[in-house]
């Protein structure tokens, strides 16, 4: 039997740290069509294999789906409706494409191609110059924040506002508060799969294998995490040398394999 790659492992392991917040908040993972079973008062453990079913959880939370572009949507809508009553245009942008590269991802550059194989997206339109009256009525009072933190980092979003009452139409009272909540403790977990996963030896030996590879191209980067961190700012994935090499060698030493 072939080991599991280092993307599939990860996505196992991350589910098993975190049942519990699939559980409560994304119960359409594990539902069925199936007869509802008589209640009762403990609640049934979820199950590893129909969770298994439905990897890479980071692709689930990341991925643009009819959905969230409808959400996307309704939320620029009602922002720009908030807006226009307090006196000013607002034209939100549009959201990204699957697959633009504009998403984290758990092991660097994965691929050269945008979404419909032509190569680097189009960058997506730049804000307007705003003064603070906008900023005000968009982002509302800057001492009023909510926040949610993990075991690394601290996150905060504007309490008030028009994009905050936009998604607090969507997500419903104290939504916004509990997205941010488990948006965190998502984080944590593949912050701790990660960690967990630099032991596994399939996975060492498939980073030594890149860094062979990386190193005759001329990068000395440790690991394809760590070169994506270090590119500056505005870097073209699809011309930049070190990216090309790291590309290129993940594919040609099995780096993705699952």
């Amino acid at each position: 039997m072939q080991p599991i790659g280092p993307s599939r492992k990860a996505g196992i392991v991350l589910l098993v740290l975190i049942p519990l917040a699939l559980a409560t908040t994304t119960a359409w993972v594990l539902g069925d069509h199936d007869p509802a079973p008589p209640k009762s008062s403990t609640r049934p453990e979820p199950d590893p294999a129909a969770l298994r079913a439905r990897l890479p959880l980071h692709g689930l939370l990341h991925a643009t789906t009819d959905a969230s572009r409808r959400v996307h949507e309704a939320e620029g809508r009602l922002t720009a409706s908030c807006m226009a009553a307090h006196g000013f245009p607002y034209h939100p942008a549009p959201m990204a494409p699957d697959g633009s590269g504009t998403g984290p991802s758990l092991f660097g550059v994965e691929t050269l191609d945008g979404p419909d194989g032509t190569g680097a997206p189009e960058p997506l339109p730049s804000e307007r110059p705003r003064d603070e009256e906008f900023d005000r009525a968009l982002y509302g009072d800057p001492d009023r924040r909510i926040s949610a933190r993990n075991k690394v980092l601290e996150v905060t979003r504007p309490a008030t506002g028009c994009l905050a009452e936009a998604q607090t139409r969507l997500l419903g009272e104290g939504g916004r508060v509990r997205d941010l909540r488990l948006r965190m403790r998502l984080d944590q977990g593949e912050r701790d799969t990660l960690r967990d996963l630099e032991k596994d030896p399939a996975f060492r030996a498939a980073g030594a294998r890149w860094r062979a590879c990386a190193k005759r191209a001329g990068v000395t980067a440790g690991n394809p995490r760590e070169l994506a961190a270090g590119l500056p700012l505005g870097t073209d994935p699809a011309t930049h040398p070190s990216v090309r090499a790291d590309v290129g060698c993940k594919e040609r030493t099995g780096y993705l394999e699952r």
